[in-house]
């Protein structure tokens, strides 16, 4: 049987429903009947922490008890000491010291005193920071409570979302720039772009072509690259080249000698100086590589090339035993961190932004790069067409230091001009797009949550501008949105529970 590709998530979805619903404390053997529907609510977030109290209202014997649930970066605390009370007037009426049943589970049990509507509020350390959190007010005669007045309100379980990696954050106004589209590719800096060429006639010697690196691969100034076997005879042989310098030498050196015992002349003593001379001055500067892109390193009967400054292999011409002819390109080398983008973006929207402030990349299915006005800029704008008739192109300058873009990568690409506008804004990962329509996750207690759907404007910076669905600080889940798709939209999950 072919099953469908979520059937796997499903099924532990399924299984993580069951446990959770079998390990919350709400659902333990009580000394009274009660229902789900029976259960208030208060939650409180305090930077990265949260204090969510599920609780029961007996109003014949002036008790509540429930369960603290405490969570720190989206997970249970493993260790605090906490202690809860009820507060009238800022003073302590009863107070009760917790001890955990498990990570972050806290069960409680308080009584009214001569007040019938107190604060219910706690004091919590967790490492060595205090919390001191109003939840909110606890009334002895109130009514059954009420879930939100909202559509699409579900209930999950804290454990449960522990176990799924939940995390939320209230929304924000943000300033969110004017921003265009294009399509993009990666290319390299022309003034950080070099190429290497054979320096010689010869033949790439087979034995060292282990250490010869290929494309892609980085390389530190003076790694070796490449070794050649030069021919003992050719128009382009490094070996009477070499051979030139040595006797050139020799030379000099026997007329020294002799000068200096008065057997040859002046003259004839600079006559050999000047041709040594030459001779040195044309050898290193072939050693030195200047005309063909690499350090040489003359080894007797090899050549080796060395890369003269770091870079990445950009291209790779180099096979083993195979022969070369001076000129020859072996390899292409280009600096990383500095790099050109092409963009491809409306003729008339690139007329309308004069200046580009900031530019936002799409590399990957959810991976972006966002980079400031201090990381890029302008080398070309050419607003002429392309053949459409509605594209033109222009290329920026970007740094790229931790390599994360690629040579010849495309991208998707946001440019950020130097209006914005301020909107209640979300990040990017709050969104689930279904096709129709976009979709946010609404945090109304710790355990209640609303899929609501809301309309979507401009996006940069990993945020999204919302116009219409939410308001400023409405807490939003942010991570493990996918998951809760699955719960709450077509795909339903019966636990055998009445949420």
């Amino acid at each position: 049987m072919n099953y469908p590709r979520f059937f796997p998530l499903f099924i532990s979805l399924l299984i993580l429903a069951f446990v959770a619903c079998g390990d919350d404390p709400s659902h333990a053997e009580e000394d009274h009947d009660h229902h789900e529907d029976e259960l208030f609510r208060l939650t409180q977030w305090v930077d990265d922490a949260e204090f969510f109290a599920l609780f029961e209202i007996h109003e014949n014997s002036g008790r509540i008890e429930g369960t603290l649930f405490i969570s720190q970066n989206n997970l249970p605390v493993a260790d605090a000491s906490v202690s809860v009370s009820f507060r009238e007037n800022g003073s302590d009426m009863t107070q009760q010291q917790l001890e955990a049943r498990q990570p972050g589970i806290f069960p409680f049990e308080l009584f009214f005193q001569d007040g019938d509507e107190v604060d219910l509020a706690l004091v919590a350390i967790i490492d060595d920071r205090q919390y001191d959190v109003v939840l909110g007010s606890v009334d002895r005669y109130a009514d059954h409570p009420a879930d939100p007045d909202v559509e699409n309100l579900h209930q999950l379980d804290k454990q449960m979302q522990w176990r799924m990696s939940i995390a939320s954050a209230f929304t924000e106004v943000h300033d969110i720039p004017e921003v265009i589209t294009g399509l993009g590719r990666v290319q390299p800096d022309p003034s950080n772009y070099y190429e290497i060429s054979s320096p010689v006639d010869g033949h790439i010697d087979a034995e060292f072509f282990s250490v010869v690196p290929v494309s892609g691969a980085l390389v530190e100034e003076g790694d070796r690259l490449v070794a050649i076997s030069p021919p003992f005879s050719s128009e382009s042989s490094w070996i009477e080249l070499r051979l030139a310098f040595i006797q050139a030498e020799e030379a000099y050196n026997r007329a020294r000698r002799l000068f200096e015992n008065d057997a040859i002349s002046l003259r004839e003593y600079q006559v050999r100086e000047r041709e040594y001379e030459v001779r040195k001055a044309g050898y290193e500067h072939f050693l030195s590589g200047n005309n063909h892109g690499a350090h040489i390193e003359d080894a007797g009967q090899f050549l080796y090339l060395n890369a003269y400054q770091p870079g990445v292999i950009a291209d790779s011409y180099v096979v083993s035993g195979r022969p070369v002819k001076q000129g020859d390109p072996l390899f292409t080398i280009y600096d990383p961190t500095r790099l050109w983008l092409e963009v491809l973006g409306s003729r008339n929207e690139l007329s309308a932004l004069p200046d580009i402030t900031g530019v936002e990349l799409l590399i990957g299915r959810e991976e972006r790069l966002t980079l400031g006005e201090e990381e890029t800029s302008l080398v070309s704008r050419d607003l002429r067409s392309d053949a459409t008739g509605q594209r033109s192109k222009l290329i920026l300058s970007v740094e790229n230091p931790d390599h994360r873009l690629a040579l010849h990568q495309p991208v998707r690409v946001r440019l950020m001009g130097s209006g914005s506008e301020s909107f209640v804004a979300v990040p990017n990962d709050a969104l689930f797009d279904e096709d129709s329509h976009i979709v946010v996750f609404v945090v109304h207690s710790g355990d209640q949550i609303e899929r609501r759907i809301v309309q979507a404007g401009r996006s940069y910076g990993g945020l999204t501008a919302i116009i219409d669905g939410l308001e400023v600080d409405e807490r939003v889940v942010i991570q493990g949105v996918y998951p809760l798709h699955l719960l709450t939209g077509d795909l339903q999950i019966d636990d055998g529970h009445d949420h």
